[in-house]
This record gives C-alpha cells, sequence and structure tokens, in this order.
C-alpha cells in the first residue's frame, strides 16, 4: 500500500485537550512522507437544527466535528468528509470499541478501502458502565467481525482476538524537542521537598487513594497533576502536607513536571477493566528519566526495564522507595524510551490494515 489517505475516528469530543492515541496518531501520520491526506473524525454532538458538519486544519490535520443528529441513509457525512478532505480510498483507523465507533464504522467503511480497529481497552468491563454491559459487548464483538484488522493499544485488549496486532502506545510529541531536558522548573513544585513522586492523569476514577496515604506516610512527597479529584482525595490533600494537588495541565505543560521528580506512579485500584489497558503516562514517565511504579495494572512489554508493577500497597510503597534509592534511568535508557514514537506506533497500524504483521 504505497501513500495511502487515512480516516482517524474517535470516540469523544475533546480534540487538543487530554492528547489522545487517535490524535497522536493522526499527527504522526501527517508528518510521514508514506502516508498522504489525513482527516480526524469526532462524533456528532447534540444539538437542536439542521445537522451541522464543520472542518478546521490543525497543523495540517483536518478536523471533523458535527452537531445535531447525523443523516443515515446514505453516507452523508462520509461522503462530505471524503469529498472535503479530497480522501482517496482512506484506510479507516477507528479508535475504540462504543455505540459511536459502530456508528464510525457503519458510516465510514463503504467508502474506505480497509478498516482497522484500534481498541484501547475493554470498556464493558469499566463498572460505570455495567447497565450498558450487554449491548457494549455485543457492540465489540460486531466491531471486531467486521473490521478488516484488529490492532491493540494493550495487549489486555486484544487477548481474545486471535488475529490482531498489539501495536502499544508512544511517547509524547514533546519528548523530541531537543530543548525538553532543559525545561524550568514549574514554580509551583519548586517548594516541594525530594523525593518527589509523581502521578499525571485523571484523578476520579480508578485511582487508589489509600496507597498514596501509604506513600506520604512512609515520607514520599507525593505530587499529582492532574483533574477532577474525588472528596477522598481532597481531604487526604488537605489533612496530609506530603500530598500535593497541583491541578491539570496539558500535555505540553506536563514535561517539565517530570523532569524535575524522582519517580512515576501510577496507583490504580485493582479491577478488571484496568488491566484491559496500559497506562500511556508510563511512556512519558520513562522519557523523562523517571523509574516508574504501578499498582494493579498491567504495562507494555517494552517498558519492562524501566517499570515495577506491583500488586498490593505495601509492596507498591516498596517499590517507590527502592526506586528513588536507585537513582533516575540513565541517558541510554531515556533514549530508548523515547524512540517509543507514534509514528512507529502508525507504522504498525497501516501495515495491519495492508494485511502485514
Amino acid at each position: 500500500m504505497s501513500a495511502p489517505d487515512v480516516i482517524v475516528g474517535w470516540l469523544q469530543n475533546d480534540y487538543g485537550q487530554l492528547g489522545r492515541a487517535g490524535e497522536a496518531v493522526a499527527h504522526a501520520l501527517v508528518r510521514s512522507p508514506e502516508v498522504g491526506r489525513v482527516a480526524y473524525v469526532e462524533p456528532f454532538q447534540p444539538a437542536a437544527g439542521e445537522p451541522q458538519l464543520g472542518a478546521r486544519d490543525d497543523r495540517g490535520l483536518l478536523v471533523f466535528s458535527g452537531s445535531g443528529s447525523p443523516p443515515t441513509a446514505g453516507h452523508e457525512v462520509a461522503r462530505g468528509v471524503v469529498q472535503l478532505a479530497e480522501l482517496k480510498n482512506p484506510v479507516l483507523l477507528n479508535f475504540g470499541v462504543s455505540e459511536v465507533n459502530w456508528w464510525l464504522h457503519y458510516e465510514f467503511a463503504p467508502l474506505c478501502s480497509r478498516t482497522v480497529l484500534v481498541a484501547y481497552d475493554k470498556l464493558a468491563q469499566w463498572d460505570v458502565m455495567a447497565p450498558r454491559k450487554p449491548v457494549l459487548e455485543r457492540v465489540r464483538a460486531q466491531l471486531i467481525a467486521a473490521s478488516d484488522a484488529v490492532c491493540g493499544l494493550s495487549q489486555g485488549s486484544i487477548d481474545d482476538v486471535p488475529d490482531a496486532t498489539y501495536v502499544g502506545h508512544g511517547v509524547d510529541e514533546g519528548w523530541h524537542d531537543p530543548s525538553v531536558d532543559a525545561l524550568p522548573e514549574p514554580a509551583d513544585l519548586a517548594g516541594i521537598p525530594h523525593p518527589r513522586a509523581v502521578y499525571v492523569g485523571a484523578l476520579s476514577m480508578r485511582f487508589d487513594v489509600e496507597a498514596v496515604r501509604a506513600l506520604a506516610d512512609a515520607g514520599v512527597e507525593v505530587v499529582l497533576v492532574g483533574m477532577a479529584p474525588g472528596p477522598e482525595l481532597i481531604e487526604l490533600v488537605a489533612g496530609h502536607s506530603r500530598v500535593h494537588l497541583i491541578g491539570e495541565r496539558r500535555p505540553a505543560q506536563a514535561a517539565a513536571y517530570l523532569i524535575h521528580c524522582d519517580v512515576g506512579i501510577v496507583p490504580h485500584t485493582d479491577e478488571p477493566f484496568t488491566y484491559s489497558m496500559e497506562p500511556h503516562k508510563a511512556y512519558n514517565y520513562a522519557a523523562a528519566g523517571l523509574p516508574t511504579v504501578t499498582l494493579n495494572t498491567a504495562h507494555a512489554p517494552a517498558l519492562g526495564p524501566f517499570l515495577n508493577a506491583t500488586r498490593d500497597r505495601a509492596a507498591f510503597v516498596a517499590g517507590v522507595q527502592a526506586a528513588i534509592a536507585g537513582g533516575r534511568l540513565s541517558g541510554e535508557q531515556v533514549a530508548t524510551a523515547r524512540s517509543f514514537t507514534w509514528e512507529r506506533v502508525a507504522t504498525g497500524l497501516l501495515a495491519a490494515a495492508d494485511g502485514q504483521s
């Protein structure tokens, strides 16, 4: 397959906000001389009146967003995207296993040369989705059956799909900036003593507050860079001098915090859903030179040398202490971590689309 055009579909309307894998892959494709035109499609947002489809250009990527109820009779949305983006026989990379992804497949597959389902997790296993579990399981099965290829950003998302291809994640684009290691220490971090264990990401769910409490009780300063902390975590921050809530930062801002901490942590609660994915943040921790300690997670095999995956709070605390004592990753290890690029992931996805493994 030479210089294919590509459509990347994602299941939420959050482009540019959270550094999603789909948009990272889309921009990697835009940068690739081996790829033609690239379009990124978000689901339609509810709105009154006639459906609307708009597009904007972001660094060469044409991002499509709609509002209202999309027409379904004649694949009008797909035809509009293909026409406006000037695509020819595009490959569809469909990120996710929700009902939205079934709509993306239904809408775009007839106009695409190949379709690739890109699984991030097993959404039906999330306890929040319990009322929708049968529907989500059926949708996932149908997407797997209907797609020409299935790829997994995590091994747990595809461990029941015999012919699927594991591609993993990539480090954020900012780690390829030659000046990244010289980023100054953020002012709101400078007053926090070392050793610092840092967490970057969502704080509202699957986050083990008691593991963080135990870590802080053991003398480690815990730096939380994230959004939507729950009431229990807010109470811990207010009452514990070694737990520091920085707040939400964009992916481009987070690098400075990682550079100036000592160990990366991923303290999750023990849930099947969590094991169906791998924490993207661990790639960025390694790119920053941080050894990583996780609780109740699966992880990318490529990160094995840089990561200690634990299964109980005592082992988690001990692992963090050992990682701090061992020091930051070597220059060679950091270079290896930064070689795990989204370009590498994008290449794997297109190879799978072309029937290669």
